[in-house]
């Protein structure tokens, strides 16, 4: 698909809405893990809760990765440099195992164990700690290379080839999970298991379509010259990947301070974590797909189309997430009771979930900022606004909350974060704007100068 043709409403959705379903996807094998899990018990629920925080710092690596790579190809396109992309496909992968191969170290129980005694984990909870991340440390590197390949899809105008690939990848993990949890009594292992086989399904679909439209796919050769394409990588996504780093940071951090509430009030946070990301898992994938579209308009000098592609996004993004919103915030106990919580769980859980929905009225505006920013070679600023609600303001706020009010208090610094930086990404997206404008108008006169 040429993204700097015709109508910006209709690129957008056959990126958009592909991309949405994909991200929702994506969310559920979290989701569809912690639903199993939780029929376990609230001690590998709480298990599950602390694994997390080192999937999010893998996946953070992978999606800088994979972005980097979307908007170097898509910049590339734009501006009919075919060889270019080319050779940052070629590059992206070989970088990519080499930064997520370490994490795989986490497999090895001695490794685990250091890393999760840092944190004061609870002696109950440790042993099913270990056995969740043996397996989980092998999705890290199924997950990278299944990133990747839905980054050069993308940046080719195609979001439906990976949304069916990923839809195929948790389709087999909803079928795994019951049987290796339960029917092969591997407790929460068969969790991890049945996540690395669908990313890793899902990424070889990918590959495989790749390779039958004789388009670029990424390779494990590592060739003279890559180094170049790894900084221009690392310099695209690494304030990405760098952002995203910040979740479990941020995660360890509201861990430790609900730690000592006990166990409840973690398992609490991890469910209303997950319905949230319900919501702003479809929104995210919008915001995925103006990185290209914007990518491809700034190589063409296209300002136009990414100003529309900004209104658009707005009334799309408020379109799904009014009624969502509501819908969760009216039916949240009877959602959440579906994971079959203690009532102490279901009864913290939902006032998590509702204190959460108030701040999400301003959250299209830090997922529009982000999708641009990163579109037009300005990702530093998505890294600003992550630092600013995770670290100076949630946290913080976390632990002043709990300290004054109790555990259930801690909740409410989520709500006040999103509303603050959802104002500050208002004001960073009309600067925005006007750096797009400048760096376009400088391509046109290039392109007249050319010319004459």
């Amino acid at each position: 698909m040429n993204m700097g043709k015709g109508k910006v409403l209709t690129v957008l959705l056959k990126l958009g809405l592909p991309a949405m379903v994909s991200m929702f996807f994506q969310n559920l094998y979290s989701l569809v893990d912690t639903v199993f899990v939780s029929w376990l018990g609230t001690v590998e629920l709480a298990a599950l809760s602390l694994s997390i925080p080192v999937l999010y710092l893998a996946m953070s690596v992978s999606k800088g990765i994979a972005v980097g790579t979307t908007v170097l190809v898509s910049h590339a396109r734009g501006n009919n440099d075919p060889g270019r992309a080319a050779s940052v496909i070629a590059s992206a992968l070989p970088l990519a195992l080499l930064v997520i191969g370490p994490f795989c170290l986490i497999s090895f129980s001695s490794v685990n164990q250091s890393v999760f005694g840092l944190f004061n984990v609870d002696p109950t909870v440790m042993p099913e700690i270990n056995k969740f991340v043996f397996w989980l440390a092998w999705v890290f590197p199924a997950m990278g290379f299944t990133m990747i390949c839905e980054g050069i899809f993308l940046s080719y105008g195609d979001a439906k080839t990976p949304m069916l690939a990923m839809i195929a990848g948790n389709l087999i993990n909803i079928a795994l999970d019951p049987f290796l949890i339960f029917v092969c009594n591997m407790g929460i292992a068969g969790a991890s298991l049945s996540s690395f086989i669908g990313w890793a399904v899902a990424g070889i679909i990918m590959w495989a379509a790749l390779k039958r439209q004789e388009k670029n796919r990424p390779g494990l050769v590592f060739k003279k010259g890559q180094t170049q394409f790894w900084k221009q990588i690392a310099w695209a996504g690494g304030p990405v990947a760098l952002a995203m780093m910040i979740i479990p940071f941020s995660l360890v951090g509201l861990n430790f301070v609900l730690a000592p509430f006990g166990p409840a009030y973690v398992g609490a946070w991890n469910l209303s974590s997950r319905m949230e990301q319900m919501i702003v898992l479809p929104l995210y994938g919008l915001s995925c797909s103006l990185i290209p579209f914007a990518g491809f308009n700034l190589g063409a000098g296209n300002i136009d189309r990414i100003r529309e592609s900004i209104r658009i996004s707005f009334a799309v993004c408020y379109g799904v997430l009014i009624p969502a919103g509501l819908l969760l915030w009216v039916f949240a106990p009877d959602i959440i009771g579906l994971f079959n919580p203690g009532s102490e769980v279901l009864k913290l859980s939902s006032f998590a979930l509702r204190a959460a929905l108030i701040g999400y009225f301003l959250v299209p505006a830090e997922l529009i900022m982000t999708g641009i920013a990163q579109g037009i070679k300005q990702p530093g600023y998505s890294l600003i606004i992550n630092l600013l609600r995770l670290v100076c303001l949630r946290l913080p706020l976390a632990f002043l909350f709990s300290y004054c009010w109790g555990g259930q208090a801690a909740y409410i610094s989520h709500t006040v974060s999103m509303i603050i930086t959802g104002c500050a990404s208002l004001y960073i997206l009309g600067r925005l704007i006007k750096l797009a404008d400048e760096a376009c108008a400088s391509t046109r006169r290039s392109v007249m100068d050319g010319s004459d």
